[in-house]
C-alpha cells in the first residue's frame, strides 16, 4: 500500500472521528485531489509549510492542468485511490451542509474552497462524466454535485462551468453517455437545495430553473419523441447506446419528479416544473414506444405521483409549508394533465400499457427454486394505471366547467374494467373478481395509500353521478339504473366497503389504525361515507341483503374446492378469509334466500385486537357505564333521560332502542335490539341475521366508535372527533342495532 493511500485512510478516520487533521489546507487538497502528481504534491506540501498563515484568497494559483487528466488510463490500485479521493471531497461537502456543527467545518471550508477556487476541479471532474468505468464516473457525478452546492452555500451563485456543461449534454442526443452524469447532477443539486437550510431558497431555486429553461424545453421534446435513436430494437436486443437511452430517461424522469415536488412543496413555479403537466401527451404516448419496462413503470409511477400530489414523498419528508404563496397555476395544470389522460384513455391507451404477467418484488420477478409459483401479473403497474384513470375522472368532476353525462363517465371505467380483466387472468387472482367491485381490494390491498386514495376516489365519482342523476336526499333513484350501472363498471361505494371489511375481517381496529394514521387519506373518505350511509340508507341495506344473498352460493363452492383439494372437510382459516374477500355477481340482486342460507357467510371476528387501544391504567373492565360522546361524561345506566346531545344540538328518544349503547366486548353471540317498526320488516329482518353482512358492518362501526370514545376521554385521540362520532351514532340509530347483552 503506497504512502498516499495510508494518508487518505487517515483523514477519512479523522473525519469519522472528529481528530483533528493537522495539516495544512494546501497539504490535504495535494492528498485528495486526483489529478496531482507527486511533484505536486511536494510542492503544494511546501507550500502549505510556507503560507500556512496566509489568507487564501491572496494566494496564487496551483491550478492542475487538464492534460493531467488520463481517462482509461487507471490500474486497479489508482482507480481505488481516486474513488477513495472522491469519497473524501464529498464526505468534506457533506460536513459543510449538514445543520449540525462539526469540529473539522473550517478546515473542510478551506480545503473545499481551494478546490474549488485555486484548482478548478469542477472543470477536471466533468471531464469524467460518462467514463467508460461506471464507479469512477457516477463518484466524479456526486462530488461534483457536492461542489456545486458548497459554492451555493458559500456565494449564492451557480458554478458557471458546470452550468454550461449540463447545457450543452442536454442538446445533445439521447443515448449520450455524458447526458446522464448532467441530468443526476443537476436532480442532486436541486435535491440539496430542495432539503438543505438554505435561507434563500426560492430565489436559488429560481435562478437555477430560468438557467436551464431553454435547454430543458429541448431536452423534453427530445427524451419523449416517438422515435429517437436507439429506440427501433426490442429490449431483450439493447445495444450500448440502447441501455444509455434507457439510463437517461430514467433520470430524465427522476428530474422531472425533483421539479413537481419543488412545485407541490415550496409552492414555486416556473416554465420547466409546468412541462410535465402542460406536454403530458408526449410523455403517456412513451407507453406505446419500445422503451425498457422500467421506464414505463417509473413513467406511471410519476404520473400518478403527480395526479395524487405526492410527487417526491420517497426523498422529501413532511408537508409543504402552508405559510409560502399560493401556486395559482396548479389547478389548471392539474386540469390539463387530466385531461391529457382521459383523451389518450379513449385513444386506447390503457391498452397499449404493458403489464409484465409476472408480480413484481424488490428482488426482481423470479422465485428462486420454484419456477411454477404462479404469483399473477406486475401489480404495480396495474395500481399506477387504475389510480392515473381514476383520478383524472375526479379533477374532471370537480373541475370542469361542463359537465358531462353518467353514462360518458362511465365509459371510463368501462375501459379501465377491460383493461383489468385482459390481465387478471390467473386463477389465484381471478378467483377473488367474481364480484365486479373487487378490483379495487384486489389491486390495492398491498399499497392502503393507493387503496384508500382510489376508494375516495370513485365515491366522489359516485356522488357526482347522483347529483346528475337528480337523486333525492333520501337516496331513491327515480329511474333504478345508476346503482345498477356503478355495480357492473365496478364503482359502488357500499360494495367496496363491505368488500374492505371482508378484507380486515370486520376488526374494527383496523379502522382505528386508519383514523390514528396520517399516512393515508382515511379520515376524509371515511367520513364522506358515512354522510352518504346516513343520506343512502336504503342503497345501503340493500347492498348487505345482496351481499348475504349471493355469498352462501359461492361458500358452499369454495367449500366443495376446499374439500377436494384438500381431502378434507375442514377449510383453513386462511383460505377462508381469502374466499370471504369477495362475492359472485347475482342474476337478481334482490332474489331472497331463506334465513338458513344468509347465516352461511361467516367471517369470524380476529381472536384479539391488533392493538389494544384500551389498555392503561383507566382501562378496567370493558363493561364501563354508558358515556356521552360529546362530553365525555358518564351517563346513569340505561339513559333514563329523555334526550342526550350530539355536538350542539339535543336527540330526543323515548326508546331505549335509539339511546346510546353500553361499552361491551363485541362477541359472536350479540343479543339485537331493533326497532319496532321495523320487526315486521322481512327485509330488515335477513339483514340482522347473526352472521349477516349488515350485522358484521355495523357492529364493526359500533366497535370503532366506542374505541374513539375511550380514547376521546383519556385525550389520546390525534384530534377531535365530535363529527365523527356523530355520524358514527346516526348511523347505529338507524340501524336500530345494539350490542346491549353480550
Amino acid at each position: 500500500m503506497d504512502q498516499r493511500h495510508i494518508v487518505l485512510q487517515d483523514i477519512y478516520k479523522g473525519l469519522l472521528s472528529g481528530a483533528p487533521l493537522n495539516k495544512g489546507h494546501h497539504e490535504v487538497v495535494a492528498i485528495i485531489c486526483p489529478f496531482m502528481t507527486s511533484e505536486d504534491m511536494h510542492e503544494a506540501s511546501s507550500r502549505s509549510e510556507r503560507d500556512e498563515s496566509c489568507d487564501l484568497d491572496n494566494m496564487s494559483s496551483l491550478r492542475c492542468p487538464a492534460a493531467l487528466v488520463k481517462r482509461h488510463s487507471y490500474n486497479d490500485r489508482q482507480k481505488e485511490t481516486a474513488c477513495l479521493q472522491l469519497s473524501l471531497i464529498e464526505m468534506m461537502s457533506s460536513h459543510v451542509h449538514s445543520p449540525s456543527r462539526g469540529v473539522h467545518d473550517e478546515d473542510c471550508m478551506g480545503i473545499l474552497r481551494v478546490l474549488l477556487e485555486e484548482m478548478d476541479l469542477v472543470s477536471q471532474l466533468i471531464s469524467l462524466f460518462g467514463d467508460q468505468d461506471k464507479l469512477l464516473s457516477h463518484l466524479a457525478v456526486k462530488c461534483v454535485s457536492s461542489l456545486v452546492l458548497f459554492q451555493i452555500t458559500i456565494t449564492d451563485t451557480l458554478n458557471e462551468v458546470w452550468q454550461k456543461m449540463c447545457c450543452q449534454a442536454f442538446g445533445e442526443r439521447p443515448d449520450s453517455s455524458a447526458m446522464n452524469g448532467c441530468l443526476w447532477s443537476l436532480t442532486a443539486v436541486v435535491k440539496g437545495v430542495f432539503k438543505g437550510t438554505f435561507q434563500r431558497k426560492t430565489e436559488i431555486l429560481e435562478n437555477l430553473f430560468t438557467s436551464f429553461d431553454p435547454a430543458f424545453n429541448a431536452l423534453y421534446a427530445t427524451m419523449f419523441s416517438l422515435s429517437p435513436s436507439g429506440m427501433n430494437q426490442e429490449p431483450s436486443t439493447y445495444t450500448k447506446e440502447g441501455d444509455n437511452v434507457t439510463t437517461n430517461l430514467v433520470s430524465f424522469i427522476d428530474l422531472l419528479e425533483v421539479f413537481v415536488a419543488a412545485r407541490t412543496k415550496l409552492r414555486i413555479c416556473f416554465p420547466v416544473q409546468r412541462l410535465l403537466f402542460q406536454q403530458a401527451v408526449l410523455a403517456l404516448r412513451m407507453v406505446s414506444s419500445p422503451v425498457h419496462y422500467l421506464v414505463k413503470k417509473k413513467l406511471l409511477a410519476l404520473f400518478k405521483r403527480c395526479l395524487l400530489q405526492k410527487a417526491g414523498e420517497d426523498f422529501f419528508k413532511g408537508e409543504g409549508d402552508s405559510s409560502l404563496k399560493h401556486d395559482g397555476n396548479l389547478k389548471s395544470d392539474m386540469l390539463a394533465l387530466a385531461n391529457s389522460v382521459l383523451q389518450s384513455v379513449h385513444a386506447g391507451w390503457l391498452q397499449d400499457i404493458p403489464v409484465s404477467p409476472k408480480p413484481s418484488f424488490f428482488g426482481g420477478t423470479e422465485v428462486l427454486g420454484n419456477s411454477n409459483v404462479e404469483g399473477g401479473p406486475d401489480l404495480v403497474m396495474l395500481r399506477a394505471a387504475s389510480l392515473i384513470l381514476i383520478k383524472s375522472l375526479e379533477y374532471k368532476v370537480q373541475n370542469s366547467t361542463t359537465e358531462e353525462g353518467v353514462a360518458d363517465l362511465l365509459s371510463y371505467l368501462c375501459l379501465l374494467k377491460l383493461f383489468l380483466k385482459k390481465h387478471l387472468k390467473s386463477a389465484s387472482v381471478s378467483q377473488h373478481l367474481l364480484h365486479p367491485c373487487a378490483w379495487v381490494s384486489v389491486i390495492f390491498m398491498e399499497q392502503d395509500d393507493d387503496m384508500i386514495e382510489a376508494a375516495k376516489a370513485l365515491l366522489i365519482l359516485h356522488l357526482h353521478f347522483r347529483r346528475l342523476s337528480g337523486i333525492i336526499s333520501d337516496g331513491v333513484d327515480s329511474t333504478g339504473s345508476l346503482t345498477q350501472l356503478t355495480h357492473e363498471n365496478g364503482c359502488n361505494p357500499h360494495c367496496m366497503f363491505f368488500l374492505f371489511l371482508s378484507s380486515v375481517a370486520f376488526d374494527h381496529t383496523v379502522l382505528l389504525d386508519f383514523l390514528i394514521s396520517t399516512e393515508t387519506c382515511f379520515l376524509e373518505y371515511f367520513v364522506k361515507y358515512l354522510k352518504l350511509v346516513r343520506e343512502d340508507w336504503e342503497h345501503f341495506c340493500t347492498a348487505c341483503h345482496y351481499c348475504d344473498s349471493v355469498s352462501s352460493e359461492t361458500g358452499e363452492q369454495n367449500a366443495a374446492c376446499g374439500e377436494n383439494a384438500c381431502g378434507s372437510k375442514t377449510i383453513s382459516q386462511d383460505d377462508q378469509a381469502c374466499r370471504q374477500l369477495v362475492f359472485p355477481v347475482a342474476e337478481n340482486v334482490l332474489e331472497s334466500e331463506s334465513p338458513e342460507s344468509q347465516t352461511k357467510c361467516n367471517v369470524k371476528y380476529s381472536d384479539g385486537p391488533l392493538v389494544d387501544y384500551g389498555s392503561s391504567d383507566e382501562s378496567g373492565s370493558d363493561l364501563v357505564e354508558p358515556v356521552c360522546l360529546a362530553t365525555g361524561k358518564q351517563c346513569s345506566e340505561g339513559l333514563q333521560d329523555d334526550s342526550f346531545k350530539i355536538g350542539n344540538s339535543v336527540c330526543q328518544s323515548g326508546d331505549k332502542d335509539q339511546t346510546l349503547s353500553k361499552h361491551c366486548q363485541v362477541t359472536g353471540d350479540q343479543g339485537i335490539l331493533m326497532h319496532s317498526s321495523l320487526r315486521d320488516n322481512m327485509l330488515y329482518d335477513s339483514l340482522t341475521a347473526s352472521g349477516g353482512m349488515f350485522n358484521k358492518s355495523i357492529m364493526c362501526l359500533m366497535g370503532l366508535r366506542k374505541a374513539v370514545t375511550r380514547l376521546q376521554r383519556r385525550n389520546l385521540f390525534p384530534y377531535n372527533p365530535t363529527a365523527l362520532l356523530k355520524l358514527l351514532i346516526q348511523i347505529e340509530t338507524k340501524s336500530g342495532l345494539t350490542d346491549d347483552r353480550l
